[in-house]
């Protein structure tokens, strides 16, 4: 009969050891990695765009300022340590997918916004012709697709994107002149609330977490960053609507902002070591964001009122 001694015992710790040493090994490589990334290229963004307010100021520095909070991740992505790796052919979405996929979702709230903002807020009303410099912008450059990757005579999507922003410099400079129109009017601020919150932006982001008990982690991670780089935007954007519009504020909805950009803030800074469709899922942020929209819901509510 086989009896267990004091060898097998030995054994058994030693083999218990090994495995515990290649499995604390393995963790620390992969978290050492991506410390050493981070030391290259932010994985995560604790604050908002700064706005810059002042008393005194008229409606063409609170169309830039509003402008700028909107174009603000667009402009970090294009210009971070790898570029933009949606189309790159080394810094890919296969090689570097989280950077890459959280470029996909600012691209998409991005052009979303900037629609909206040419088309409403640029404008004296609907009747009044849009500025030809955004309308250039948004329909010309800002449509190639984020994966779009250039060759000879066929423009790249950063190159694209770099000659809108071009653009909408000129825009702004026009608007110090008077030579364009801002016009945020309630009616516009409160759509511009309905596009974040509709299905175009918050349905969008929603969208992309169905099912994430589904979904295998090496796509699961990649539609949580595209969620991230919805929600850059939006954190940036709204960031700047109620900075610039304090009236909002005096409608008793301090403690609705605070907690709305606190859950933005938490979807900002996620970046765990890994993810899983049980561990780390998108279940978490689903619920965070979720929580944003309906403080940002009782926010756009309390507009009309």
């Amino acid at each position: 009969m086989w009896k267990v001694n004091n060898h097998h015992f030995v054994i058994a710790v030693k083999t218990i050891l090994i495995q515990l040493t290649i499995f604390f090994g393995v963790i620390f490589i992969i978290w050492g990695g991506q410390r050493l990334y981070s030391f290259t290229d932010r994985t995560v963004f604790p604050e908002p765009y700064t706005v810059v307010t002042s008393p005194e100021m008229d409606d063409a520095a609170k169309g830039t300022q509003l402008l700028n909070a909107l174009m603000n991740r667009m402009h970090y992505e294009l210009d971070s340590t790898y570029g933009w790796s949606a189309n790159d052919i080394i810094f890919n979405k296969w090689i570097m997918d989280n950077r890459a996929y959280r470029q996909y979702g600012t691209y998409v709230a991005t052009k979303m916004l900037l629609d909206h903002y040419s088309t409403v807020i640029a404008k004296l009303g609907n009747s009044d012709r849009e500025n030809e410099d955004l309308y250039d912008a948004r329909l010309s450059h800002f449509a190639l697709s984020p994966a779009r990757w250039g060759a000879l005579f066929i423009p790249s999507a950063e190159g694209s994107y770099t000659k809108a922003f071009e653009l909408i410099e000129k825009y702004t400079e026009d608007l110090k002149k008077g030579e364009a129109v801002y016009n945020a009017r309630t009616d516009d601020i409160y759509s511009a609330f309905n596009l974040v919150l509709g299905e175009t932006i918050f349905g969008y982001a929603l969208g992309l977490l169905q099912d994430t008990q589904s979904q295998p982690f090496y796509s699961l991670d990649n539609r949580i960053y595209e969620v991230q780089g919805v929600m850059l935007v939006v954190r940036d954007y709204m960031n700047a609507i109620y900075t610039l519009y304090p009236e909002i504020a005096a409608k008793g909805n301090e403690e609705n902002f605070a907690a709305a950009m606190d859950y933005l803030d938490r979807i900002c800074t996620y970046n765990p070591m890994y993810i899983t469709s049980v561990f780390n899922s998108g279940e978490l942020i689903i619920s965070y964001v979720l929580f944003a929209k309906n403080r940002l819901e009782d926010i756009r509510d309390s507009i009309r009122i």
